[in-house]
């Protein structure tokens, strides 16, 4: 099998994919022949390496590899960087592949229903195409913010940013998939949600949440999405049973330096 032929089947998955779709090969050759493969989150230089390391000559990625949304068809194409990591990937002998819009959308294991599943919300009482609300033992928003912040921590994420009423009673809890807006997941109407932070304005859910007192809480958009790397690997390895596949587990996607004092 060759990268492109991983490409094309992970994209039958879906047939309704957004047309055109981000879900192609996106560096390196695209008939190389696929003999070993890792899954990441983000193809940082970092994660690419410990690919190469375990032997891996495809990398099925979620996000892009060029500092935004379409890769080298956007307007990071011309960067200094972008060209350097282009490089770096090709004298590697890697080949990328992106599978973003299959994933988000993949009933059961793609990236909502993992994350779902592992904050242990099971009880789905209203849904759109990529928001979803739970209910949930009725308890305060802190108490809820103490419970995620001990499922987040395993993912490297330690502490939780919170916007609203910490006393506030809720029994409803909303997710989005990947950047969703929560002011989108909001009008689903659910009495909190978990929201990732590459979409989450201070002046627009921060100032809703607050004015409101309806709970937001504030989640690293690695950590919410790596459940969903961890579902695709299985799936991989059940599909390809005599390809070797591998997790690079990548988690939250900042660092947290404390102060001295």
């Amino acid at each position: 099998m060759k990268a492109i032929d991983l490409n094309h089947f992970l994209c039958t998955l879906f047939p309704a994919l957004p047309k055109p779709t981000v879900d192609r090969v996106t560096a390196g050759d695209p008939d190389r022949v696929v003999k070993k493969i890792a899954v990441c989150w983000m193809p940082f230089r970092q994660a690419i390496l410990k690919a190469k390391k375990a032997c891996a000559n495809v990398i099925v990625t979620h996000e892009p590899i060029f500092f935004e949304h379409w890769d080298l068809d956007g307007e990071s194409k011309d960067h200094p960087e972008t060209a350097s990591k282009l490089r770096f990937i090709e004298e590697l002998g890697i080949t990328i592949i992106r599978c973003h819009d299959v994933w988000d959308r993949m009933p059961e294991i793609g990236i909502p229903f993992a994350w779902a599943k592992f904050l242990g919300l099971t009880d789905l009482v209203a849904s759109n195409q990529f928001n979803r609300v739970y209910a949930i033992k009725t308890q305060t928003a802190l108490a809820f913010a103490r419970y995620l912040g001990n499922r987040i921590k395993n993912l490297g994420q330690a502490y939780v940013p919170f916007y609203g009423d910490p006393k506030k009673r809720i029994k409803t809890i909303g997710i989005g998939t990947g950047c969703t807006d929560p002011m989108n997941t909001l009008a689903l109407g659910p009495d909190a949600v978990v929201a990732v932070d590459d979409a989450v304005r201070s002046w627009i859910a921060g100032s809703f949440a607050e004015s409101a007192g309806t709970p937001v809480y504030v989640v690293n958009h690695g950590v919410s999405e790596e459940p969903g790397m961890a579902t695709l690997t299985a799936f991989l390895k059940k599909h390809f049973p005599k390809i070797p596949v591998t997790h690079i587990r990548q988690g939250c996607s900042y660092r947290t330096l404390w102060p001295r004092g």
